[in-house]
Formats: structure tokens, C-alpha cells, sequence
């Protein structure tokens, strides 16, 4: 019997143990829904933080329930550590892992690259392995593989174990029959389609969204051979209602960059034209209410201060990258990007603006920024641009403070550290500009408006502009 063969019977028999390594907004809530599945699941994170708050049953995702965590965890389905040896107990392993992009904008697969080495020292044979964080096309077959290949030659599964050869055993330490007998896996690398199996299934987490969540999103999968898609597959439905299958990672990669550079620039595209009609006295929710009605050929975007979140303000430099390798120009996405990464510097113009037109300057003034979340509901700040211009507004004098009821302390791009501060009357009364950067809908629009001096809105919550309202 070969290791596909016994991981598709523990599949079945719903035997398997899952392990999920990064224990974020996007791998949390797929170790929960495995685990609610029957699976046993282990978490692995380097934060101690978040593996004591797991094994507590204390829950901090908003998108998860937090009768569901403690219930998992009281089962004893879902357990967490920072143990990484205990890969060697894991049948299939999913990365969850961030992908950010270091100070030259370019990859930074750091996160990456040690999950691989992780998993090549620790791994077990007939192991599948998944990686779902943000990257650019052929990261699964040109950067994962040859790692984890390497590594598997200092695999430490086998050490203190009765390693016979051919055995057809996988636990205990022992190949399967699927192996050559003189292949010792003490003094060789593991290799794809015999010991292990690789596959990209893109993320699609949509945070605060009431509607769609981890379970009923659809997950595009694409692995690397046929064995891979039938053992994901088959793992994969106890977590997710519908599998959609691909025909190989470096298309399900493209899948996801295809999906948030195609948001980058329909928003870039409604920044640039709220821009230009702010100059023509035109106002652009008007414009976009009305191409609304049209019932085919168009698609509403809304503009706003910036884009954040990890995912659409980051995928086009992961574009770019990789499209320089095929001596390929997206001069296309290289523009929506800047457009977007220019929209704090034109809403900080917006503010002086304001300010000015009430004889006042940035410099000294007190300024109010209602959210920082890069998205109204949540609490994530992940790249959003409210703490690009709470920079930039400091940076020229102006006296920053900020309200939140999601994130009570936020550190911003530069190193400047808030803390939240009460929205109270006396707050709006002393502001001398309330930005309104996030609609959080704990917002109270009328108790803003009655009470602040002077308010410049970027996210159309007033929606009539007035001497004492500025829109984008």
C-alpha cells in the first residue's frame, strides 16, 4: 500500500491530522472549520501569545464565533503550539503565513521559506502540503519545491525510529513500498509525487463580511500532479463547500493576482476620476449612483483615501516581480499602483485645503481621524492609508489624535504610536478638522456633524457637502 493510498483511507475514516502553520485572520478560521469537521488539527505559530489565547479557548478573530473556538478546543480537535517538530504528526500541512513586501518593495518570502525549511526537517513521508498566503505565479514550483527537496535530506522524522526499508508501513518511522530499498531517507531528499505532495489554494478571506466567510467561499486549487488534486481535494471539502480545480499551483497563483490587481485598478480608476471631478465641481457618488442603473457592462467602485488591507495594495509588486523575470512591462498595473499610493498625499492637500479656507493651518491645528482600519467593521489596520496621512499631518505640525472603536492602539508607518481616544462631544468640539477616514458604522453621522467645527469626509458618510463639510 502507497502513502497516497493510506492518507486517502485517513481522509475517509477522518483520521487525518491537519496542521495549519500561521495562526492568523486566514489560518485560524480554517483550522476551526476543520476542526468542526472532526479533524484533528494542530496550529503551528511562532507567537506564544496566540497559541496560550487558542489552547484557552479565548478567541481573537472577530470573524470566528467564540462558542465554536472554545468548543473545538474543548474536544480537544484543535490544539496549538510553537513546537515545529511536531510536523512529524501531521498527514497534511497547510501554510498560512504572511507575505509582505520588504523596504524595497520587493517579496519578502522569509515566512515562506522557513514554513518550507520547517517542513523539510520535520515532515513525515505522504505528507500534503498546501500553501495558501498571497505570492506571485511559480512560487510553489520554483521556490517551495527545491526547499523543501533540500531540506528533506536532514529530515528528522527518523531519528530514534526503526527505519525498515520498504516496509509499507508509514507510521512508526517506516517507508512505504513505495519507495526504493536503497533509498535511505537519512542520506536523500524526499521527493514530489512519491513522498509528498504540493499545491497553491489562494486565500479569499474577506474580513467583516457578513455574508461570505471561509466555509462558503469558493477555493480554487491547483496542484502539481493528479495524486495531489485528488488528495486536496478530498481534504479540502471538510473545510470549504466547493473545490474548484485548476490544472496546476502557478495558475491557481495567477488566479489570486488576477483577482485583487483586478479591484487595484477599477479603484485606482475612481480615485483618479473623484480627483478630477472635485476640480469640476462634479460629485462623483452622483456620477457613480447614476452608472448604477445601467443593469450590464458596469461594475460600481467607490473611491476613497487609499487602499489597504494585505492583499490588493501589495499583489501588483508581486506582479511586477515576477513579470520582470519574462522581461514583461505592466505599465497598466504599475500606474494603478501609483495612483493609489498618492491618494494620502492629495487627501492631506484635501485637509490643508479645508483648514485654510477657515484661516487656519495644519501646523498647530488639532486633528481628529475617525478609523484607521483599512475597511469599515474591522479591526486590521494591515496598510491602511488613515495611518499614512496620520504621518504625513504630523509630520507638518498638525496635533494627531484618532478614534477607533476597533483598534484601540495602532503604531503607525513611521513608529508613531495612538491610542484611541473617546468620541465624545468635547473631543469633536475641540478638533479643529474631524477626518472621517473609515465608515465604521458605530459612527453617528448627525452626532458627528453637530458637533464637529469642521469636517473633511473621504468616505461619502455626509453626503452633502456644505462650508463645514469637505468631500473627496
Amino acid at each position: 500500500m502507497n502513502y497516497k493510498t493510506q492518507l486517502l483511507q485517513k481522509i475517509e475514516a477522518n483520521t487525518e491530522v491537519v496542521g495549519i502553520i500561521g495562526l492568523g485572520y486566514v489560518g485560524l478560521p480554517l483550522a476551526v472549520n476543520f476542526a468542526e469537521a472532526g479533524v484533528k488539527v494542530i496550529g503551528f505559530d511562532k507567537s506564544e501569545a496566540k497559541v496560550n489565547k487558542i489552547n484557552h479557548g479565548e478567541n481573537y478573530i472577530k470573524d470566528i464565533r467564540d462558542a465554536v473556538l472554545r468548543e473545538v478546543v474543548g474536544k480537544v480537535k484543535l490544539e496549538a503550539t510553537t513546537d515545529f517538530t511536531r510536523m512529524k504528526e501531521c498527514d497534511a500541512l497547510i501554510i498560512c503565513v504572511p507575505t509582505p513586501l520588504d523596504k524595497f518593495r520587493k517579496p519578502d518570502m522569509s515566512y515562506i521559506e522557513a514554513a518550507c525549511t520547517d517542513i523539510g526537517h520535520y515532515m513525515k513521508p505522504g505528507t500534503f502540503i498546501s500553501l495558501e498566503s498571497t505570492t506571485y505565479p511559480t512560487t510553489t514550483e520554483d521556490f517551495m519545491l527545491p526547499i523543501i527537496e533540500a531540506t528533506s535530506k536532514q529530515n528528522k522524522y527518523w531519528e530514534h525510529k526503526n527505519f525498515s526499508p520498504g516496509s509499507g508501513e508509514i507510521s512508526e518511522g517506516q517507508r512505504g513500498d513505495n519507495s526504493d530499498n536503497n533509498d535511505n531517507p537519512t542520506t536523500s531528499s524526499f521527493r514530489h509525487g512519491t513522498h509528498f505532495w504540493l499545491a497553491y489554494s489562494p486565500e479569499r478571506v474577506d474580513p467583516g463580511n457578513a455574508t461570505f466567510h471561509t466555509r462558503n467561499t469558493p477555493k480554487v486549487l491547483g496542484a502539481m500532479d493528479a495524486d495531489g488534486m485528488e488528495i486536496g481535494q478530498a481534504l479540502y471539502k471538510k473545510a470549504i463547500d466547493h473545490i474548484y480545480p485548476v490544472s496546476s499551483p502557478r495558475v491557481a497563483e495567477m488566479v489570486k493576482i488576477l483577482e485583487n490587481t483586478y479591484r487595484l485598478i477599477n479603484i485606482s480608476l475612481i480615485n483618479e476620476l473623484a480627483l478630477l471631478a472635485g476640480k469640476m465641481d462634479i460629485n462623483i457618488w452622483e456620477v457613480i449612483e447614476a452608472a448604477k442603473t445601467k443593469p450590464f457592462g458596469f461594475q460600481a467602485f467607490y473611491p476613497g483615501p487609499g487602499i489597504g488591507g494585505h492583499c490588493i495594495p501589495l499583489d501588483p509588486f508581486y506582479l511586477e516581480h515576477i513579470a520582470k523575470r519574462f522581461d514583461f512591462d505592466l505599465s497598466m498595473i504599475h500606474t494603478a499602483g501609483h495612483i493609489n499610493m498618492r491618494m494620502p498625499h492629495y487627501m492631506v492637500i484635501k485637509i490643508s485645503t479645508a483648514l485654510n479656507r477657515h484661516r487656519k493651518a495644519i501646523n498647530g491645528s488639532k486633528i481628529l481621524f475617525l478609523g484607521v482600519a483599512y475597511k469599515p467593521n474591522i479591526d486590521d489596520e494591515r496598510e491602511s492609508p488613515a495611518l499614512e496621512i496620520m504621518d504625513m499631518v504630523a509630520k507638518k505640525g498638525g496635533i494627531v489624535s484618532y478614534n477607533d472603536p476597533h483598534i484601540p492602539r495602532v503604531k503607525t508607518n513611521h513608529g508613531a504610536t495612538y491610542h484611541s481616544v473617546l468620541l465624545t462631544k468635547e473631543a469633536l468640539e475641540e478638533a479643529d478638522v474631524v477626518v472621517l477616514t473609515t465608515n465604521h458604522t458605530a459612527f453617528e453621522v448627525d452626532f458627528i456633524q453637530q458637533n464637529a467645527r469642521l469636517i473633511v469626509d473621504m468616505r461619502n458618510m455626509i453626503k452633502d457637502a456644505s462650508d463645514k463639510v469637505y468631500k473627496l
